[in-house]
């Protein structure tokens, strides 16, 4: 078998595929590499791809579009050491039955699910707040009490990776957790051990809600004026996963009010301008869509790619497969 990786930064190289995991690669594949340093792009690839068996994509890579695909009659495995799709990979690589797609999302799942827990924490315990007072020379041993995160009623809004680890995160805090989700089964969501609910339900009988839905033409602006209205005074919002997923005048109206709280990774304007009002807000704690930067689960993309490709080599399937009708619940519009 021969592979190909497409990462030509060097930096992003040296951070996804160490030694230990191109060692492992070349016991059962013949590595190369694009040029490193230099922009490597489609027509690059069109040039080279023909006598490749795998190719191996990342942040920067060019896509795998259908004049690629034409070129590349060899090609049975496309390996994604990153999250979506997407801007990567054409729809046309269905349409090959011998041409298998793995993407390394887990990885990148459980860092933004980590990040959604701590911000549920954060957000819970008021920390923003609460140092805020500290600063100002506020003490007091009877300053109130906090919502905490202990035994919450915990809304989730969207079943993917994330959500799952969200979910399995949630365990030892003894949540009682509903979900909106048209994909997730009454069977699926009883062994999760969550309630399914509608989306207006989620917002009226939960103390903290969490986002963790793809953006889509369905999805945007799922979260309008009449979902933060159904909010208890109190409650904390927490987005991780799109900006657009919320009505944006609509999330500023509310949060202006103070009659609830916000933790925010993701916006509709990103980088957020340094004059946004959520940043002037006391029980708004913003952060510059930092979801993905653990640098545990950075290192795991080339990992759990090339462990997938060794898989595929030896006949067994991939763990991490992306099948057509994942890859269309990616599409972002």
């Amino acid at each position: 078998m021969k592979v190909l990786i497409t990462v030509w930064k060097p930096e992003l190289r040296e951070l996804l595929f160490g030694k230990d995991v191109i060692r492992q690669m070349k016991a059962v594949a013949e590595v190369d590499w694009a040029p490193a340093g230099q922009p490597y792009d489609e027509s690059a690839l069109e040039r080279d791809i023909g006598p490749y068996d795998a190719v191996l994509t990342s942040w920067g890579s060019p896509k795998i579009t259908e004049r690629v695909l034409e070129r590349a009659p060899r090609l049975e495995f496309i390996g994604h050491a990153a999250g979506t799709l997407t801007p990567y990979v054409d729809p046309a690589v269905f349409r090959r039955d011998n041409l298998v797609l793995a993407n390394a999302n887990t990885a990148l799942a459980r860092s933004t699910a980590e990040l959604a827990l701590t911000l549920m924490l954060a957000g819970a315990w008021e920390l923003g707040a609460q140092q805020s007072r500290l600063k100002a020379g506020e003490w007091s041993a009877n300053a109130g009490t906090v919502m905490g995160l202990y035994g919450q009623q915990i809304g989730i809004v969207g079943l993917g990776e994330v959500a799952r680890e969200v979910i399995r995160l949630l365990r030892p805090f003894d949540a009682r957790i509903r979900l909106y989700s048209p994909y997730c089964s009454p069977e699926e969501a009883e062994r999760l051990g969550v309630t399914l609910c509608s989306l207006d339900e989620v917002f009226r009988h939960s103390r903290i809600v969490t986002l963790h839905d793809t953006l889509t033409a369905a999805t945007r602006g799922i979260i309008g004026r009449e979902q933060l209205e159904l909010l208890s005074d109190g409650a904390l919002l927490v987005n991780t996963a799109r900006g657009p997923l919320i009505d944006e005048t609509a999330l500023k109206r509310e949060l202006a009010s103070g009659r609830i709280h916000a933790a925010l990774d993701v916006y509709h304007e990103e980088p957020l301008p340094k004059d946004d009002p959520l940043l002037q807000l006391p029980k708004v704690l913003c952060l510059p869509h930092i979801g993905a930067y653990s640098a545990y689960w950075k290192s795991q993309l080339g990992a759990m790619v090339a462990e997938d490709l060794i898989r595929f080599a030896s006949g067994q399937p991939p763990l991490r497969q992306v099948t057509a009708e994942r890859f269309a619940r990616m599409t972002t519009r």
